[in-house]
């Protein structure tokens, strides 16, 4: 009796179920790995100090495309990592399954590194950082056919360098203000003088209130302290220092990495120097600020900024606009890095002018955006030194130093 030959042109029953099993298992997977974002760039290579351009992909409808993202550098072989925040470019488009995001690449960080997004496993891109990338088709035409990024968001550099296993760190919403310096000469007496200057932005991009209220993302709280100090007295007392609240609006009318850029600010600022009785002095003011920046072919740029304000109270100094007046002049000339000159011009009712003069240069490039190490020489002479002798005319003073904003 023979038996039929089985037919093994078919699978077993028990294998093709776990074939269509295993079919399922990959289809259900495939919208987990599809809800990852990725990361893409035209030109791998990016050149140190200046900006670079990457691509994420992903679905418009989950991943809302946020205008600031946390991204992280990775260090080969010292395992260190450099936190970057990345800024979205262009208006949002419903819908839309990419985005383009920009931020400026550390100087101090060359060679093959890698780029990330923390929680993102498929936002993964190997980037070459150089002193020059090669010139292409693509980055010839960038005038004409990069997206145009947004003037309300402003690209932060990395903050600190971390070891792997560390979080990402939230970008923050404190930055820096006005120059921040420490400067030592002068005569009548030898003084030191230094400043230090932060704002901070009340409602982040990601909150209720800046969402629904888009507008207020513009609002800032400022403080800077400016100080005097007697280096050549036996005691070596402050002389004065002022300190100078500011509650104000800014608003950018155009992107400050264009050629020619135009900014506004307006708002209340209390300036004192802290002390009572007859030693006190204190004003409080509404200004308006418009800074204006235009820059050359040769990378030179020319920076104005006009200020005006009118006094709220002055009872401790009820003559200071005699000698302070209704506003100031700033003037700026010179290369971000390199040299710069810089001027405060004020001018008081009755013809009283104060002037200060600024010019600095860089001694090294720091991986925090905005923050250096620079050589800086300041000249003063006139009225208004300081607010407790805001009428008394000071010969000029000279003083060197370092500053660390400019």
């Amino acid at each position: 009796m023979t038996h039929p030959m089985p037919d093994r042109s078919q699978p077993p029953v028990r294998l093709r179920r776990r074939a269509a099993f295993a079919l399922c298992a990959m289809l259900a997977a495939v919208p987990a790995r599809a809800a990852d974002w990725l990361m893409a760039t035209a030109e791998p290579r990016v050149v140190p100090g200046q900006r670079f351009e990457v691509v994420l992909i992903g679905p418009g409808d989950a991943a809302q495309w946020p205008p600031r993202l946390a991204a992280r550098i990775e260090l080969p072989g010292s395992g260190a990592q450099v936190e970057l925040e990345l800024a979205a470019i262009g208006a949002l488009e419903p819908g839309a399954r990419q985005r383009h995001y920009w931020a400026d690449w550390p100087g101090e960080i060359t060679g093959v590194v890698g780029l990330t997004l923390p929680g993102q496993p498929g936002a993964h891109l190997l980037l070459e950082a150089r002193a020059s990338a090669p010139a292409t088709h693509a980055t010839a035409n960038t005038e004409t056919t990069a997206p145009r990024r947004d003037p309300q968001i402003e690209a932060i550099a990395p903050r600190a360098v971390l070891p792997v296993a560390a979080k990402p760190v939230a970008p923050t919403a404190i930055s820096f203000h006005e120059p921040m310096y420490f400067l030592i000469g002068g005569k009548d007496p030898v003084s030191a003088r230094f400043q230090f200057s932060f704002k901070y932005r009340i409602f982040d991009d990601h909150g209720v209130v800046a969402e629904t209220v888009p507008i207020v993302r513009g609002l800032y709280f400022g403080f800077t302290q400016t100080s005097l100090w007697d280096l050549e007295s036996a005691s070596k007392p402050f002389r004065d220092s002022s300190f100078r609240p500011t509650l104000f609006y800014r608003w950018l009318a155009s992107d400050p990495a264009e050629r020619g850029s135009l900014g506004l600010s307006l708002g209340y600022e209390h300036e004192s120097n802290g002390k009572e009785d007859t030693p006190s002095r204190s004003i409080d003011t509404l200004f308006v600020r418009a800074e204006g920046r235009y820059v050359l072919p040769s990378g030179t740029y020319i920076g104005i900024a006009p200020k005006l304000w009118t006094y709220l109270d002055r009872e401790d100094n009820p003559d200071i606009a005699r000698y302070r007046g209704y506003g100031e002049l700033g003037l700026r000339i010179g290369r971000d890095d390199g040299l710069m000159l810089s001027s405060l011009i004020r001018r008081g009712t009755s013809g009283k002018t104060g002037v200060q003069l600024d010019l600095s240069y860089p001694l090294r490039t720091s991986v925090f955006s905005g923050v250096g190490t620079f050589v800086h020489l300041q000249a003063f002479k006139g009225y208004g030194e300081t607010l407790l002798e805001y009428d008394i005319k000071r010969d000029t003073q000279l003083r060197i130093g370092v500053s660390l904003v400019r």
